[in-house]
């Protein structure tokens, strides 16, 4: 325990120390990620359906995530599914950026952020299709055949996160708003109802479910998008952590019974 809390504090004092004011939205990271997650999807659909073959570069990247492991497990049809899930999460994401979020004028993003930010949403549909076999192929005009239970579940747990988050996106946005939707302020308030009635940070409570549900629809088979959720899990619970613990420390009437990230845990 004593090691973790001491990497914690070495990695927060690192962060401090690059911090540079780039920008307080993180736009880019979605924006790039509906291009690249586009692309991957058009070029695994051509592949799946019409035995087409990758570029040699996306070819060059994916053995280069499979190495030394270059035995894989992950079905066509539910890498397509995450893949589909994936774009939608990036072009929601940027919507809000730009049409919804209200951010504070002086906000201020490490260097270290952006990147690991940036290297995110890069690697994430890499993973999912360098962690598939496609050596099977679909019928594009039956795929309705190779739909399970599991898919189904996945795809439903998505979308319910992702609206859920939406909602807290909405709330936050909201608390900065007058009633006509103008923004009044940028000041830091507390957040009522819905999921916050539990914990200090529900975006960061569905971001988790919604990467778990990535691994649903693929029955956990796809071990680099389990990696990648496991990355998005310790990534999630240690940011909002020390947000659940600046929101104490600022507003002395914070409501007590809640958590921070997990509702009843912690």
């Amino acid at each position: 325990m004593y090691a973790l809390r001491l990497s914690i504090a070495i990695f927060c004092k690192l962060n401090n120390a690059f911090a540079t004011c780039i920008f307080s939205f993180f736009s880019h990271f979605y924006l790039g990620g509906i291009i690249w997650i586009s692309t991957l999807l058009v070029l695994s659909l051509s592949v799946a359906c019409q035995g087409g073959e990758f570029p040699d570069i996306v070819n060059f990247l994916i053995d280069l995530m499979r190495y030394p492991n270059v035995k894989v497990h992950g079905d066509v049809f539910p890498t397509l599914l995450v893949l589909v899930c994936s774009d939608i999460q990036v072009v929601r994401r940027f919507l809000e950026c730009k049409l919804v979020s209200v951010y504070s004028p002086g906000g201020k993003m490490s260097i270290i952020i952006y990147l690991v930010g940036v290297c995110f949403y890069a690697a994430l549909p890499l993973t999912t299709v360098s962690g598939t076999d496609f050596a099977q192929k679909i019928c594009c005009a039956s795929f309705l055949d190779d739909v399970k239970f599991y898919h189904a579940v996945g795809v439903s747990v998505f979308l319910w996160a992702s609206w859920h988050q939406n909602r807290a996106v909405n709330q936050f946005a909201k608390l900065r708003q007058n009633k006509s939707g103008s923004v009044e302020n940028t000041r830091h308030h507390i957040p009522h109802g819905g999921l916050f009635q539990f914990v200090s940070c529900p975006h960061y409570t569905m971001e988790i479910i919604i990467y778990l549900s990535l691994c649903i629809i693929t029955a956990f088979q796809n071990n680099m998008l389990v990696a990648l959720f496991v990355f998005v899990l310790i990534n999630q619970v240690v940011t909002g952590y020390f947000t659940h613990a600046w929101y104490k420390e600022t507003f002395k009437n914070y409501p007590k019974d809640r958590k921070a990230v997990l509702p009843f845990l912690l």
